[in-house]
Order: C-alpha cells, then sequence, then structure tokens
C-alpha cells in the first residue's frame, strides 16, 4: 500500500492539482483545515487571488503529505462527493485528507502581531520560521531561477520580513501549549543577505532564542541556511540545533552556474563543498542535509550528487521542481514520475545503506524524503 500511495504523490507533484468550485466553496467555510500560506514563494501555477483559502497539503491514505500545489490544467482534481473532499483522476477517485489549522492560528501575540505572521505549521509535525524575507540575489536578478520568494513578498505579504527571537520564541510557546504532542521540530530557514558569516550567526541567534524560550520541551531544532565562510561558526551551531541543511540546488557546475547564478558568483560551488565536508567534521554523519531540487539536471547528474553526499556522510533532501507563479521558472516543465520514481529509489538505498533519516520526517510536502526512508521506492 506504501508504494501505490507514494507513486501518487509523485503524480500529484509532477501534475500539480486543480480544484472543483464546489470544493473552493467548502473550504472557505472549512476553517478546521489549514490553509495555504506562502513565507518563501508563491508555491502555486497561478494564484486564484490572496483571499481564496486552498489547501497548503494533502494527506494520502493518512500517512503521506503531498503538496497541494496549483495548478489549473491539471487532470488531477479535487472535489467534493457527499459533501466530502475527494480526489479525482479519470475513473479513480481516492479519499484525501488535510492537516489540522493549528489552534494558535488567529491568536494574538504580545505584541499585538497574529501567530501566522510569525510561524507557519507544515504538516501535523513542524513549526516553520522563515526570516529575513527577502533574498538579496534578487536585487539584480540573479536569484535561483526557481524561486518565487520576491513575487510572494511582493504581492501575497502574510508573514514579517524579519522575525524577532523573542516574539518567535512566545510563538512557539504557545504552539506546544494549543496542542501539545503535536508539534516534534522547529525549522528556521531564511533569506540571504550579502555578509554570509553575518547571516549564519544571526539564525543561529534566533533559533538560540527560541530554544532557550521553550527550554521545557522536548522539540529538535533544524535550520536551513546558506553556510557562513567561517566554518568555525558550525561549532556555535552544534551548541544549539540538531541537524542543518544547505541547498546546493543543482549538483552539475555548469548547470549550478546557470540556474542559481547568485550563489555560484559570490559563494562558489567550491566553497559550498568545502563548507559540507567542514559540517560533517563538526556535527557527524547523517546530521548535514544537501538540498536539491530534483528537475534542473538530467538524471544522472542529482545521482552522481546524492551519492557523492551519501559517501560523505551527508544526507541528499530532494524537493520536485514546481513552476511557481512569479519565478523566471514559472513556465518550466515538471520532471517526470519516472525521473522522481528512480532518483527515490537511488535515495532509499543511499538511506538504508548509511543509515539516514529524512530533514523533517513527515513533514516534506514537495519532497522525496520521508517515503524514500520509509522505504517507499523500493
Amino acid at each position: 500500500m506504501l508504494i501505490e500511495t507514494v507513486s501518487l504523490k509523485l503524480e500529484l507533484l509532477c501534475n500539480g492539482v486543480s480544484f472543483t468550485k464546489d470544493f473552493l466553496e467548502y473550504y472557505q467555510a472549512r476553517t478546521d483545515h489549514i490553509e495555504k500560506r506562502r513565507p518563501y514563494g508563491t508555491g502555486d501555477s497561478i494564484i486564484l487571488n490572496s483571499s481564496t483559502r486552498t489547501p497548503q497539503e494533502i494527506i494520502l491514505d493518512r500517512q503521506i503529505i503531498a503538496a497541494a500545489n496549483y495548478n489549473p490544467d491539471s487532470d488531477y482534481r479535487i472535489t467534493l462527493e457527499q459533501e466530502t473532499p475527494v480526489l479525482k483522476h479519470g475513473n479513480r477517485t481516492m479519499r484525501i485528507t488535510f492537516p489540522n489549522r493549528p489552534r494558535s492560528y488567529g491568536k494574538y501575540l504580545s505584541n499585538g502581531e497574529l501567530f501566522e505572521k510569525h510561524i507557519t505549521a507544515y504538516g501535523d509535525s513542524t513549526l516553520g520560521i522563515f526570516s529575513p524575507g527577502h533574498c538579496y540575489y534578487f536585487n539584480d536578478g540573479n536569484e535561483c531561477k526557481f524561486c518565487s520568494l520576491g513575487s510572494a513578498r511582493e504581492t501575497l505579504f502574510d508573514h514579517k520580513m524579519r522575525i524577532k527571537g523573542d516574539i518567535a520564541g512566545e510563538a512557539v510557546t504557545m504552539a506546544i501549549k494549543e496542542e501539545n504532542g503535536r508539534y516534534k521540530r522547529v525549522l528556521l530557514n531564511g533569506g540571504t543577505i550579502p555578509n554570509y558569516d553575518k547571516g549564519y550567526s544571526i539564525h543561529l541567534d534566533l533559533l538560540e532564542q527560541v530554544k532557550n524560550t521553550n527550554l521545557q520541551s522536548s522539540l529538535e531544532y533544524h535550520l536551513i541556511s546558506m553556510p557562513p565562510k567561517d566554518f568555525r561558526l558550525f561549532d556555535r551551531f552544534k551548541k544549539i540545533g540538531n541537524n542543518m541543511s544547505m541547498s546546493l540546488e543543482v549538483f552539475n557546475p555548469d548547470l549550478f552556474s546557470e540556474i542559481c547564478p547568485g550563489k555560484a558568483r559570490d559563494y562558489t560551488r567550491e566553497r559550498f563543498l568545502a563548507a559540507f565536508e567542514a559540517a560533517v567534521d563538526v556535527l557527524g554523519r547523517g546530521n548535514v542535509y544537501a538540498g536539491f531540487v530534483a528537475g534542473m539536471e538530467p538524471l544522472e547528474s542529482i545521482i552522481e550528487g546524492i551519492e557523492y553526499f551519501g559517501d560523505m556522510g551527508v544526507v541528499p533532501a530532494v524537493a520536485a521542481f514546481h513552476p511557481d507563479a512569479g519565478s523566471q521558472y514559472y513556465n518550466r516543465q515538471r520532471p517526470s514520475v519516472d525521473f522522481l520514481m528512480k532518483l527515490g529509489k537511488k535515495m532509499s538505498e543511499i538511506y538504508r545503506k548509511e543509515g539516514f533519516q529524512p530533514l523533517i520526517e513527515g513533514s516534506g510536502r514537495n519532497s522525496l524524503d520521508t517515503e524514500a526512508y520509509l522505504g517507499g521506492f523500493l
């Protein structure tokens, strides 16, 4: 059953989903379901409008989280049957559910701002913080070409641009008080500033404040960040967090320069690879993750990359490309199911061989990580 469910997730990642009018009307009224929020990208091929509530994630077979990336041309339609949401494709009809809307959404913090201006819930187990909400690569058009952060922040501004550690810590406290036992981790991510050491240190400051505010909880603390240039900062992270991811995105050197021109120009691929080696030396095998976007390079190239990092002790973390409104690649084709299936199989082999675990197990709506860990491709 798992393999069939994972296969369905891949179909959704490769096609997106469309919504019928009756489903959208239903979802506007069902405020017990979580709505899509956009802290780091638009997430859809077309944005219906900023006030229309649409699903952020779909739960397949009560165990697998899949992204609900809107594509009006998709044959995978979410509709209603007997007032119950279903996913239809041709003659197939599949029951689906959605993560519950956090009880903290709609509540106000001590500074008078809404909880969800600072925290986004991913799936049923991750509290996400995204700060800062701008990446300097957008200043001169050298952002990663699949990224829609700039457009999301310009047109769908539903998050604070810069989040303070004390308020984020308060928000996390509220979340675990409201729903004790639901959340397993805090995930901090954010845009890049020109001073890489300062940007990394700002992330550490924020994460440390959140952790110190919630010392009585059992939450884990995860970071996705551009690496610093001073690798000694990894020693400080070791005292604060559980594991860390750095997003190379593309392994092929020429395609890396083409698709991620800002990273290639200002940080360089060579420094990236050195950062991974240094991070593993400090944090240990299995505690450092390399982020990839599947669909940016040929299959043999990304497989070469995940094997390279697996041998190093770095966990490959792969998200499937989806063409976002507002990105340079808004019209680019998604990867095929066969592509993702072969890639997922290789990931499963590496995860089993090395004893790797996913970065945010059960919350990666666009990723293959949890499914590779569970053996859903073997």
